[in-house]
């Protein structure tokens, strides 16, 4: 048992959530459930929560990283300004047009205004790492989407991705958003407090279950 009761459980986390761990509870051969065994799932899934969330952390860093040093690295080979930055969207990688959608840009102003960046303006601008730092892992993901396969992806991201050079620039970029969103998936849950040991399938496991099904009935026809 743990080191509360199911009663305890409830008035803590409100009646609603706590259901959720008693329904899972049910014994398929009495119908009933066990209050003491919800308890013990709750403190189990605040352990794996917890131990999920140490993982995601090391990755967004790690992903932050990858995406941010990719695109300076394309910025200074293409631009080889001082004063301007990645995130500064010049239109200078390609002819006429920007990076960024103007929601990322506004996500780009919020992070450059919270650590007191004032842009290319040759005042003394804070270590570009904080801005890095200040961006949203839905910020990093969003730059993964189809809309920047030819802008971002292939001629500066997808370099940085070597264990995936045997795919296409479009599969190669599928296959880290895909897992990539069920990353942000995994984390949005926990970081809401989410039962994880049994999660609602995210967007992408819900597509991928969709095709699957889709493949089985074109085969039973």
């Amino acid at each position: 048992m743990g080191s509360f009761t199911y009663s305890e459980l409830e008035q803590a986390i409100s009646a609603g959530r706590a259901s959720r761990y008693l329904r899972s509870t049910i014994s398929p051969v009495t119908g009933q459930p066990d209050p003491n065994a919800a308890v013990q799932l709750y403190e189990l899934n605040v352990e794996i929560s917890a131990a999920a969330w140490a993982v995601t952390s090391d990755i967004e860093i790690i992903l932050r990283n990858i995406v941010a040093d990719s695109m300076a690295a394309h910025h200074a080979a293409t631009r080889g300004s001082v004063n301007h930055r990645w995130y500064d969207d010049p239109s200078w990688f390609t002819s006429g047009q920007k990076w960024f959608t103007s929601e990322t840009l506004r996500s780009i102003a919020t992070a450059m205004g919270r650590v007191g960046d004032p842009g290319p303006t040759g005042a003394p601008r804070p270590p570009e790492g904080r801005v890095v730092a200040e961006l949203t892992f839905g910020f990093w993901r969003y730059l993964l989407v189809s809309r920047y396969e030819h802008s971002l992806w292939n001629p500066s991201i997808r370099g940085s991705f070597q264990g995936l050079s045997h795919l296409s620039g479009s599969d190669s970029r599928k296959a880290v958003y895909s897992a990539v969103e069920r990353m942000n998936y995994l984390r949005n849950r926990v970081a809401h407090h989410e039962p994880i040991y049994e999660p609602s399938p995210s967007p992408a496991m819900q597509a991928d279950q969709s095709m699957l099904a889709a493949r089985s009935r074109t085969r039973l026809r």
